[in-house]
């Protein structure tokens, strides 16, 4: 990958080289990779026009952050370099070692970027990724995301999505095919698709923020911790079989009223195996037992 050339090549301050040391670049690796993981990633890359030491350096990193927000120009007719930002994420991901594991890849999109986020994050995945952390940057139109972006992982560990619409199918291949997969987090995400299912196996903490969502079932029988927030139903959520449970919070908008508990939407059915149930709901004339009517 080229590297842009805002860092003059041998500069002694960027170095830390004092008195003609360079104590920086005499740190470990891992030390290293720490001090570029608060900088953006173009910077990262920039880094290695440094010496010869820092070369290689950004291609080994143990993260990877693709954001849109570093290619803004106003000069451009949308006010982001599109062009740029694609390929920039592809040298990104094709050029780095890959002998070296990803612990965390973050991506930041929008609308126009929704198609090379699954290629990016099909990369990841295959980068052997623990953490994968998707953002639509959207604020009208969020990004489409489906089963496409999605590969086979015995690597990650936590998916957390933020501003996304999960279309048809998105959920299967986590279901199926990611067998380490223990938390799932989706903030301000659109389930467009009424027969959406989370049933992973491995799933054990699962956290619902706000996003309209048209119908879910969640039966992942080893989750321990359910949290639903704020969430806008056009549909139903229906939990089932959540037999190892241990704490559940359901917190649900004033508006809402009583009918989104008991309205047919069983949305506590598979939640009485938890020990500490937190239920936050206008439950003005709702008589405790019709929110569990099976019990």
């Amino acid at each position: 990958m080229s590297a842009p050339t805002s860092i003059p090549s041998g500069s002694e301050s960027a170095r830390g080289n004092i008195n003609g040391v360079d104590r920086l670049s005499s740190l470990c690796d891992e030390l290293l990779h720490h001090v570029m993981s608060f900088l953006p990633m173009p910077e990262v890359v920039r880094t290695s026009l440094l010496s010869p030491r820092w070369r290689n350096l950004w291609a080994s990193t143990p993260f990877i952050h693709i954001d849109d927000q570093d290619f803004l120009d106003e000069n451009h007719p949308s006010g982001q370099d599109d062009e740029k930002l694609e390929m920039f994420g592809d040298n990104l991901l094709l050029l780095r070692d890959g002998a070296v594991c990803l612990d965390e890849a973050r991506i930041y999109i929008t609308h126009e970027g929704e198609r090379k986020c699954s290629v990016w994050i099909r990369h990841a995945i295959k980068h052997k990724v623990r953490l994968l952390h998707v953002y639509g940057s959207g604020i009208e139109i969020y990004p489409f995301l489906d089963s496409t972006g999605m590969f086979p992982s015995q690597h990650l560990k936590i998916i957390r999505l933020h501003s996304l619409e999960l279309t048809c199918g998105f959920f299967r291949p986590l279901n199926n095919d990611c067998h380490v997969l223990e938390n799932l987090e989706l903030k301000d995400c659109n389930l467009c698709d009424p027969s959406q299912e989370i049933s992973s196996v491995s799933l054990k903490v699962l956290r619902i923020v706000r996003g309209i969502i048209e119908g879910l079932l969640i039966c992942a029988r080893n989750l321990t911790n359910i949290s639903i927030i704020y969430p806008n139903y056009d549909g139903a959520i229906v939990t089932r079989d959540l037999s190892s449970l241990v704490t559940a919070s359901v917190i649900i908008n004033s508006h809402q009223g009583s009918d989104i508990i008991v309205g047919g939407h069983r949305l506590l059915d598979g939640l009485s195996h938890a020990t500490t149930l937190e239920l936050h709901a206008p439950l003005h004339e709702v008589h405790i037992d019709s929110l569990f009517p099976d019990q």
